[in-house]
C-alpha cells in the first residue's frame, strides 16, 4: 500500500496533493489506489465549475472523443440532429441542446470508470456520475471484465456470476442427457417421429398409435379436445375400438440418465452456492463500505434527538470513536407531501418560460394565462383531438401530463398541507451510528444484540448491556446507505404484513387472470400466438406487480426486491411452465397438436430466446424518449430528463433468471433438449443485460447479496426440487393415454379388422385391431388418481390394472421414494435451519460476524459515504436529501451535481418554516470547500434554529425544539480534522495573494 501510495504521488495531475495526507491515509490502511486519487481530487482540490447544468455538458459535448461515444449518439449527432424534423428546436434561440443531452446520458446516466484504473487490480474503478475532474470513459458492454462488477454491487457481481455458471451447468447437463435426446428419436420409442418439426423431434412426443378394444369405454371420457375425439369409434358391429399410444422402449435407461442428472445438477448447484458465498464474502472485504462499519437500532427512544448522547453510548464498544450519527424521524407524510410537491413544481417549471420566478404567484398566473392562449391559438388535428379528449384524462388520474394550471392549483394545495404538517411533532423511528473501525462495529453487534423476546418486553434485566434510556435496543447491520428506504422506516409491523397479504391475493388473481388469457389463445389460435403471449405476460405482469408493491413498506431496499422477486418469480412459473401442463388434458402432454404440451413449451422456448432478448435491447420506451420527445422539448432540463436512463431493478433480473431455470427442469424429463435451450437463453441474457447495464439502464441503488442469496436457496434449490418431483410423474405416468391393460383379460380374441368405424362424426372404412385381448379407461395423471398420489411409484396403477411395463415399474418405484427423501431432506435443510435460527433468535443473539477485519479506517476509506436521509426519485438525476448537510462533509453524501449546490436538492428549503437555520440557499457547486457552513454564500438566520437539537451546548430539549427533519452529525477523527483545516487556510491564503 505504501508503494502505491508513492507511485500516486509521482503521477498525480494534482499539484495541491499533500505528503502528511498520503502518510496519514497510508498508515489507516488506505482502501485502493482510486481511494486515494477520489480523496485528492474531491476533498482537496474539489470541483471548479461552477457553471449552469447545459454549460457543463457542453464542455463535456466538445470535449468527448468519438471513439467512447455510443452509436446512437454517434449517428444523431452526424445523421438526424441537423434536420427539423428530429430536432424542431435546433434553430430556436436560447433553446435546449441536444449535445449537451447526450453527454448529459453518457456522463450522468451511464456508469463510467477512471481511464487506467484497471491497472491496480484488474477492477475499473467507477466514477461518480459526472466526474469532470480525472478522465473518465464508459464501460465497454464487450470487453469489461467480470472483476469490474463489483463496482454495481455485490447483488449484480453475484447475478452475472451465476448466469455463467448456471448456464455451463445446463450444457453440461444437456450433453449428459444426449442419450435421452437419441432414445425418444429412435425408432425404438416411436419410429423415428415422422413429420415432426427439428426442434421437436428429440422429445418425447409420440407419432405412433394403434387402436384397441375397449368395451367398457365410453364416449364422455374422450371428449376433452378434437383430438381426443378422435381416438374413439363405434365399430358396425357396436364394438367400442380406442386409439393408444404405441411409442415403445425400455424406459429404465433413460429415466435413470435424467436420475442421474439430478444428482449432478445438486451437486453443482452445492458447489456453486459455496464458490458465491465465498466469493461474497471476499468481495466484501475487498470493497468495504459503510455498512461494514455502521449498526442500526430499529426502537430508538421516541425523544432521542441529541446525536451526542448516542455517540457516548456507542463508543463504549468503539476501539477508536464513532464517525457519524445519523437519526431519522417520522416524517414520511411530510417529507411525501413536499415530493409531491416538488413534482408538480418542477413540471410546472418544465411548462413556463426559464425567466418565471415560480415564488411569485401572480407572475406564474400571468405566464399560464400566456401559454393557454398560445397553445389555444395553435391548430389542431384529428389526433391531437383524440389525444386531449380520451387519452389524456386516463393520465391525469395518475397526476401525469397534468395541465399548468391544474400543477399550480396542487402546488398550492399541498404547500398549506405541508405548512401545517410542520407545525406537528415527530419521533425518533431509527438511528445510524457508524464507527471509525469494523472492530467497532462487530463488538457493538456482539454486545448489542439481544433475544426478540427481550426487545418486545422491553426484559432490561435479561439485556442490561443493551439498554439506553430505559429501553432495550434492537441492533442490527445496516443494508448500504443508499439502500436504506429512508420513506418506509417508521412503518409498523402489523402494516408492512397485512399489505404483503393483500398484495399476494391480486397477485394470484392476476396469474389466474393470465391463465384463462393463454388457454383462450391456445384453444382458438394455437401456439403462435399463446407463445408470445407468455412471454408479453411476462413482461407486463411485473411492471402491474410493482404498482402494487407501491404500497408496501420495506426498512431496505434488499427487503423490498426480495419481496419483488417472491411475488414475479411465482408468477413466471405458474405462467410460464406449469400453467401450459394444468390447462391441457392429460392425454395432450405427449401428442404433437399444436396446443399441445410440448409443442407449446418447444414454443416458449424459442421466445424466451428470441422475442425477450430482442424487446429488451430495443429498449422502445427509452428510444421514444430519447429520439421523440427530448428534440421537442423546450428547456434543457425538460430534455435531460429524458435521457435518465431505464430504470431496472436486480429482483426482476432475478425472476428472469429462475424463471429460465424452473422451466428447463419442470420439463426435463420430456424435453431433454430444453437444457441446451437454457444454457442457451441464460448466455444471452447475461450478455445483453450486459449490454443493457453500460449502455441502457439507469441508476439503481448498489444492493447487496441479499436477492441473490435468497433466490439460491430456495428458488435455485426449489426449482430443483420441482425436477425430482416432476419428473418423478413424468416416468411414472408414460404412456399419457388413459388406457390400462385388466391383469385378468377375458377370453375373447378381440384382435381383427372392423368395419366401418364412427370416429368424430367421420367413417373409417376399415381398422385394423392387432391386441388380442381388450384394454379399459383409467386415470393415469396425478389429479385423478384414488387416494394419495405422491410418491408416484408403482402404486398408482389401479387395482386389477396396469399401464406400467415391468422396467418402468421398477424406475418408477426408484424415483418415486427419492422424490419423497428429496422433499423432505430439501425442507428439513432449508426450512428447518431457517426455522430454528428464528426460535433460537427469540432468546439469544444469533449474530457472527462474515470475513476478516480488514483494518482500514472509516475516515481513511474514501469510497465510504454516510446514512444521509435522501430519496431517490426514477424522473430525477441525482436524489433529494431530507436533513440539514451544513455541517456533514460533503464527500459523505455519495453523489455530486457538478453545477448545482446540494440545496437545490434538499426538501428543507421547499417550504420555508419558522425557525430555519437558514432560508437563503446557495446556488453553485459547493464541493470546493468541507463543508457547506464553509461557502461564502453560507448565511444563517438570525432566530434559533428550530431543527437544530440543542444537547451539544448544554440546552435542554424541549416541544419547541423538536426537529421536523432527520438530523446527521459527523465527528471527523483528530487527524483527519487537522489535515482538512491546513489544507483549507492554504486556500484562503492563495486567494488573498
Amino acid at each position: 500500500k505504501t508503494e502505491a501510495v508513492g507511485l500516486l504521488v509521482l503521477h498525480s495531475p494534482h499539484q495541491s496533493f499533500k505528503m502528511p495526507l498520503v502518510e496519514e491515509l497510508s498508515s489507516r490502511g488506505l482502501q485502493g489506489l482510486d481511494s486515494t486519487r477520489s480523496y485528492q481530487s474531491k476533498r482537496a482540490v474539489g470541483f471548479q465549475m461552477n457553471t449552469s447544468t447545459a454549460a457543463a455538458m457542453e464542455e463535456f459535448a466538445k470535449k468527448d472523443d468519438d471513439r467512447d461515444k455510443t452509436w446512437s449518439r454517434r449517428f444523431v449527432e452526424k445523421y438526424v440532429a441537423k434536420y427539423k424534423w428530429y430536432f424542431p428546436m435546433r434553430d430556436k434561440k436560447d433553446g435546449p441542446n441536444l449535445a449537451a443531452a447526450w453527454a448529459f446520458y453518457e456522463h450522468v446516466t451511464l456508469p463510467r470508470y477512471f481511464s487506467g484504473s484497471e491497472e491496480a487490480d484488474h477492477v475499473q474503478r467507477r466514477a461518480e456520475r459526472g466526474e469532470s475532474v480525472e478522465e473518465t470513459r464508459l464501460y465497454s458492454p464487450w470487453f469489461t471484465k467480470a472483476t469490474s462488477y463489483i463496482e454495481w454491487g455485490i447483488g449484480i457481481d453475484s447475478y452475472f456470476s451465476s448466469l455463467k455458471m448456471v448456464a455451463c451447468m445446463l450444457f453440461v447437463a444437456g450433453l449428459l442427457n444426449w442419450h435421452n435426446l437419441r432414445f425418444f428419436a429412435s425408432e425404438e420409442y416411436s419410429a423415428g417421429q415422422p413429420g415432426l418439426e427439428s426442434f421437436q423431434v428429440g422429445s418425447a412426443i409420440c407419432t405412433e398409435y394403434e387402436w384397441v378394444a375397449c368395451p367398457t369405454c365410453t364416449e364422455d371420457q374422450f371428449d376433452s379436445t378434437d383430438a381426443q375425439k378422435e381416438k374413439f369409434g363405434v365399430a358396425a358391429d357396436d364394438t367400442v375400438l380406442v386409439k393408444r399410444n404405441a411409442c415403445g422402449g425400455d424406459l429404465l435407461a433413460p429415466g435413470m440418465v435424467n436420475f442421474a442428472t439430478f444428482f449432478l445438477l445438486l451437486v453443482c448447484m452445492v458447489l456453486m452456492s459455496l464458490y458465491l458465498r465465498a466469493r461474497e464474502i471476499r468481495s466484501d472485504e475487498d470493497k468495504l463500505t459503510a455498512t461494514d462499519y455502521s449498526v442500526v437500532v430499529r426502537n430508538p427512544p421516541p425523544n432521542a434527538f441529541d446525536p451526542d448522547a448516542w455517540k457516548h453510548f456507542f463508543e463504549r464498544f468503539a476501539a477508536k470513536q464513532v464517525s457519524c450519527v445519523t437519526i431519522a424521524i417520522n416524517n414520511e407524510k411530510l417529507l411525501r407531501k413536499l415530493i409531491a410537491r416538488r413534482i408538480h413544481r418542477n413540471n410546472l417549471r418544465l411548462c413556463l418560460p426559464p425567466s418565471t420566478n415560480l415564488d411569485d404567484e401572480d407572475m406564474v398566473q400571468n405566464k399560464i394565462a400566456e401559454l393557454e392562449r398560445e397553445r389555444a391559438s395553435e391548430p389542431k388535428g384529428c389526433l391531437s383531438c383524440l389525444i386531449s379528449t380520451f387519452v389524456l384524462p386516463i393520465f391525469h388520474t395518475f397526476n401525469m401530463f397534468l395541465p399548468p394550471q391544474t400543477s399550480f392549483e396542487k402546488v398550492v394545495k399541498l404547500t398549506g398541507e405541508i405548512q401545517e404538517l410542520q407545525k406537528q411533532e415527530y419521533e425518533v423511528s431509527n438511528v445510524f451510528v457508524t464507527f471509525e473501525t469494523e472492530e467497532g462495529q462487530r463488538a457493538a453487534l456482539t454486545a448489542l444484540s439481544s433475544g426478540v423476546v427481550n426487545v418486545v418486553t422491553n426484559n432490561t434485566a435479561g439485556a442490561p448491556g443493551a439498554v439506553f434510556e430505559d429501553r432495550v435496543l434492537q441492533v442490527e447491520e445496516p443494508a448500504e446507505p443508499d439502500a436504506v428506504r429512508w420513506l418506509d422506516l417508521s412503518a409498523t409491523f402489523s402494516r408492512r404484513i397485512s399489505v404483503r397479504l393483500i398484495n399476494l391475493a391480486i397477485t394470484i388473481g392476476i396469474v389466474s387472470a393470465a391463465g384463462v388469457c393463454v388457454a383462450a389463445a391456445r384453444s382458438n389460435v394455437g401456439t403462435v400466438l399463446s407463445g408470445p403471449l407468455v412471454s408479453i405476460f411476462n413482461s407486463i405482469i411485473p411492471q402491474v406487480v410493482k404498482l402494487l408493491m407501491m404500497f408496501e413498506r420495506h426498512y431496505t431496499e434488499n427487503s423490498y426486491q426480495t419481496s419483488l422477486y417472491l411475488k414475479i418469480t411465482l408468477f413466471r412459473w405458474i405462467n410460464t411452465a406449469a400453467l401450459i401442463k394444468l390447462i391441457t388434458p392429460f392425454p395432450g402432454t405427449i401428442t404433437e397438436g399444436a396446443t399441445d404440451v410440448l409443442p407449446s413449451i418447444i414454443a416458449i422456448f424459442w421466445s424466451e430466446l428470441t422475442v425477450t432478448p430482442v424487446l429488451k435491447l430495443l429498449d422502445l420506451y427509452g428510444n421514444f424518449k430519447k429520439h421523440i420527445l427530448a428534440p421537442r422539448t423546450r428547456t434543457q432540463e425538460q430534455m435531460n430528463s429524458n435521457f435518465i436512463g431505464t430504470f431496472y431493478n436486480l429482483g426482476e433480473r432475478n425472476t428472469d433468471f429462475s424463471k429460465v431455470l424452473f422451466l428447463v427442469f419442470f420439463y426435463a424429463a420430456l424435453y431433454p433438449a430444453g437444457f441446451f435451450f437454457g444454457a442457451a437463453i441464460l448466455l444471452i441474457q447475461h450478455y445483453s443485460d450486459k449490454y443493457c447495464l453500460m449502455r441502457i439502464w439507469g441508476w439503481t441503488p448498489a444492493l447487496g447479496s441479499e436477492v441473490s442469496k435468497f433466490s439460491r436457496r430456495y428458488f435455485f434449490f426449489g426449482a430443483l426440487l420441482a425436477y425430482a418431483l416432476v419428473s418423478a410423474f413424468a416416468w411414472a405416468q408414460f404412456p399419457y393415454d388413459n388406457i390400462c391393460d385388466p391383469n385378468q383379460p377375458s377370453d375373447q380374441d378381440y384382435s381383427g379388422i372392423y368395419l366401418d368405424v364412427l370416429v368424430n362424426g367421420n367413417i373409417l372404412p376399415s381398422v385394423n385391431v392387432t391386441q388380442t385381448t381388450e384394454v379399459t379407461h383409467c386415470s393415469q395423471g396425478w389429479r385423478d388418481a384414488s387416494g394419495i398420489s405422491f410418491p408416484p411409484t408403482s402404486r398408482l396403477q389401479p387395482s386389477g390394472e396396469s399401464w406400467m411395463t415391468s422396467s418402468q415399474e421398477k424406475l418408477a418405484n426408484v424415483y418415486g421414494w427419492s422424490a419423497l427423501g428429496i422433499l423432505i431432506g430439501f425442507f428439513i435443510i432449508f426450512f428447518g435451519s431457517s426455522s430454528l435460527r428464528i426460535f433460537l433468535s427469540l432468546f439469544r443473539s444469533t449474530y457472527s460476524t462474515s470475513g476478516k477485519d480488514q483494518v482500514v479506517d472509516f475516515s481513511a476509506n474514501l469510497e465510504i459515504f454516510a446514512y444521509v436521509p435522501q430519496i431517490k426519485l426514477p424522473s430525477m438525476p441525482f436524489p433529494l436529501l431530507a436533513c440539514d448537510v451544513d455541517e456533514l462533509d460533503q464527500e459523505l453524501i455519495g453523489w455530486n451535481d457538478e453545477t448545482k449546490s446540494y440545496d437545490y436538492y434538499n426538501l428543507l428549503f421547499d417550504v420555508p418554516y419558522e425557525g430555519m437555520k437558514r432560508t437563503k440557499k446557495i446556488e453553485e457547486n459547493t464541493r470546493g470547500k468541507g463543508q457547506i457552513q464553509d461557502h461564502a454564500g453560507f448565511k444563517e438566520s438570525s432566530t434559533r434554529p428550530r431543527n437544530v437539537v440543542a444537547g451539544a451546548d448544554g440546552v435542554e430539549v424541549t416541544a419547541e425544539d423538536k426537529p421536523i427533519f432527520s438530523i446527521i452529525k459527523h465527528y471527523p477523527p483528530e487527524w483527519l480534522q487537522k489535515i482538512l483545516d491546513e489544507q483549507d487556510l492554504e486556500k484562503e491564503d492563495k486567494k488573498e495573494e
